[in-house]
């Protein structure tokens, strides 16, 4: 039997705390239906490197899927991947949990809203995000559309021994009935197609992730907003209220809204009513009167 290429690091908690006020996409959507997310979406086919960032040896997925996220964001809002550094996720590891470099006890792993929050007030390798919140992954459409309007949607996995096999074999994540869970990992979903299946960043590699994998082991899906996207789509895109979400943010933070107010759409002014004909009568009579002053 041969050694695995990747030797999976548990690195992803669960949310000990299940009444945390979080924020979450389906309450953003207004009266006007958001357009339906075209059949497939793609926000990772430019970018041609994706580190590791030491997720072959720390349990740091939590953070190595931001890295993955920054250099996917930048290379489509700026036309340049930014690639962070390796020491950046594991400084951004370390300061969300503890770790410390060569102590493993200390390689506890992180929960995904921990990660988020701390990505928004200090950055992760000098990048910060203006928002985040909840997608429910059981939700296909909202799914797609959070990809399509974001330009990923982070996971959270309950990951199967069968996925680690599978990626070792350069396999695509299909369910496989009675493997055993061996962690929870965090990967951001970048690209999904018209037939279901979803590609992943895990492992310094894409992984495509097939629907009835994403049914039994996808548990928690996040959006996260940057300053890029929000520029691109402007205050109020149309189906989706992002001010709205700049509000609940700060009212939950006591920051101020990131989102600027959208400008009011002008109102035209009412025209002014047309004259009212003259009848013939009354043309006779201003005839007469003209007469009269000029003397005749």
């Amino acid at each position: 039997m041969s050694t695995p290429s990747v030797l999976f690091r548990g690195g992803r908690l669960r949310e000990p705390n299940p009444d945390r006020r979080s924020l979450h996409f389906e309450d953003y959507l207004t009266g006007d239906p958001l357009p339906p997310p075209p059949a497939d979406a793609d926000w990772l086919s430019e970018v041609t490197d994706w580190p590791m960032y030491a997720n072959d040896s720390v349990g740091d997925c939590t953070l190595a899927s931001p890295g993955h996220m920054i250099e996917a964001f930048t290379r489509y809002a700026q036309g340049v991947a930014v690639e962070i550094t390796e020491a950046d996720v594991l400084a951004a590891y370390s300061a969300v949990t503890g770790y410390r470099p060569g102590d493993p006890s200390t390689d506890t792993g992180a929960v995904i809203e921990d990660v988020l929050k701390y990505w928004r007030d200090h950055g992760i390798g000098g990048h910060k995000i203006l928002a985040y919140g909840k997608v429910d992954v059981s939700n296909r459409t909202h799914v797609e559309q959070a990809i399509y309007l974001f330009g990923a949607v982070n996971l959270g996995v309950n990951l199967p021994q069968s996925a680690e096999d599978q990626f070792n074999a350069g396999q695509p994540w299909q369910y496989v009935k009675g493997s055993p869970i061996i962690g929870g990992h965090c990967v951001p979903a970048l690209r999904y197609r018209h037939d279901g299946s979803t590609d992943v960043i895990t492992w310094a590699a894409v992984v495509k992730v097939m629907g009835l994998f994403w049914r039994h082991f996808v548990e928690e899906g996040w959006f996260v907003l940057t300053k890029d996207r929000a520029n691109q789509l402007g205050n109020s895109p149309s189906g989706f209220n992002l001010f709205q979400l700049g509000e609940d943010l700060a009212a939950l933070t006591g920051d101020p809204n990131p989102i600027p107010a959208p400008t009011p759409t002008p109102v035209p002014p009412t025209p002014a009513p047309d004259p009212s004909p003259c009848t013939g009568a009354q043309v006779v009579a201003a005839m007469r009167d003209l007469f009269k002053k000029m003397g005749f």
